[in-house]
C-alpha cells in the first residue's frame, strides 16, 4: 500500500514546508506521526480503528469526530429501527457489517485523514480547542440527535 500523503505532489510539498507546524499542531507523538506521514507506505492506525471518534476527538479532528460520530449514531437508528419496528428494508447483519467496514475504514485510512485534518487547520488557522469539546462533538453530539429521533419516532409510531 503506497504512501498516501506522499504520492500526492500538493501534501508532500506541504509536508515538507510545514515539519513544524505539524509537530506544534501534533503535540505528542509529533516525531512518530511525521515519520509515518514521510514513509514509504501507509500504517494501520490500531487506535483510530478501536477507538474510531475517541481517537478522533483525542488527535482534535473535530469535523471528522462529529461526521463518524453521526454515521455511528445512523447506524444506531437503523438497528433500532430494525429490532423494534420491523424495518425490514435493511437486515441487521448488513448493518453491522457497515459499522465494521467504517471501523476498518478508519483504522486504514486514519492516518491519512489525519494529515488531511492538521493540514487543513494549519492553512485555516485554527487554534487548539479542548478535548471536551470534542468529545461532546464527535460523541455526545451524534448520541443525543439518536435519542431524539428514536424518542419522536416511538412517539409517532407507538400504540
Amino acid at each position: 500500500m503506497s504512501n498516501y500523503i506522499k504520492s500526492n505532489q500538493k501534501n508532500k510539498e506541504f509536508l515538507e514546508s510545514n515539519e513544524e507546524k505539524l509537530l506544534k499542531y501534533i503535540d505528542k507523538k509529533g516525531e512518530y506521526y511525521l515519520n509515518i506521514f514521510k514513509g514509504p507506505k501507509n500504517k494501520t492506525n490500531f487506535c483510530a480503528l478501536f477507538l474510531g471518534p475517541l481517537w478522533m476527538g483525542y488527535r482534535r479532528m473535530y469535523f471528522e469526530t462529529f461526521i463518524v460520530g453521526c454515521c455511528v449514531a445512523l447506524l444506531g437508528f437503523l438497528a433500532m429501527m430494525y429490532e423494534f419496528f420491523s424495518f425490514k428494508v435493511i437486515s441487521n447483519s448488513t448493518i453491522r457489517g457497515l459499522n465494521y467496514a467504517l471501523m476498518g475504514l478508519m483504522g486504514f485510512f486514519g492516518n491519512y485523514i489525519y494529515f488531511l485534518s492538521l493540514k487543513r487547520r494549519i492553512t485555516k488557522g485554527d487554534e487548539k480547542i479542548g478535548i471536551l469539546y470534542g468529545f461532546i462533538l464527535g460523541v455526545l453530539m451524534p448520541m443525543a440527535i439518536a435519542g431524539v429521533a428514536g424518542i419522536i419516532l416511538m412517539l409517532l409510531l407507538g400504540e
